[in-house]
């Protein structure tokens, strides 16, 4: 291995080992593809693109970090991609997000999960606060931010930072899933389009 391979963050690789290892058949795409651009703002770098070849609602996924500094770690998002026609009026924008409650504000145990939603995102909302495995999915993951998307990306993006490490190195930590997981980030991605299908009608 040679010293740049060393210190390359490797939390793309991991991310796709783990869904392999639950029968998710994916791929690393080319870097630099138009996709690495959702949820990509200047300060933040992506990391590459993990294409789903398997039948599901979410098609790729776009890992994001920002760079850390003296008194400010880095930190990693995961942005699960569902492609989908939605509204090109941004008034419609959909956004329903969970806040985890501690014991303690770092090493405390998650105790619960809180849902906060914009006034579109209200049907929604209700919905993952009313489903176990969608608050039992943030509760072992970390926090879940769900958006939809109206301008370069139709659709919508289920956001996932994994729970921090109090050490975090070169690459994301605790990058985990088992099949139930991946199973309700599809549900949500369900949810998300049954929500937009209902509105229409």
């Amino acid at each position: 291995m040679n010293f740049k391979e060393f210190f390359r963050d490797k939390t793309r690789d991991k991310l796709q080992k783990a869904l392999r290892d639950i029968g998710v058949n994916c791929s690393l795409s080319d870097r630099g593809i138009v996709e690495e651009q959702l949820f990509n703002p200047w300060h933040r770098t992506s990391l590459g693109i993990i294409k789903i070849k398997s039948d599901y609602l979410i098609e790729y996924i776009n890992i994001i970090k920002k760079w850390g500094s003296k008194n400010d770690p880095p930190r990693w998002w995961i942005y699960f991609a569902i492609p989908f026609q939605t509204s090109e009026s941004k008034k419609d924008y959909i956004e329903v997000k969970s806040i985890r409650k501690k014991t303690l504000p770092i090493f405390g145990k998650v105790v619960s999960v809180d849902w906060q939603y914009n006034d579109e995102g209200k049907i929604l909302g209700n919905k993952f606060i009313n489903s176990p495995e969608i608050n039992s999915l943030s509760m072992q993951l970390g926090n879940i931010k769900v958006q939809s998307l109206h301008e370069s990306f139709s659709g919508y993006s289920i956001e996932l930072e994994f729970k921090k490490s109090v050490f975090p190195g070169l690459t994301a930590p605790n990058i985990s899933m088992n099949i139930n997981q991946w199973h309700t980030l599809n549900k949500i991605a369900k949810l998300c389009i049954e929500n937009r299908k209902e509105l229409r009608s």
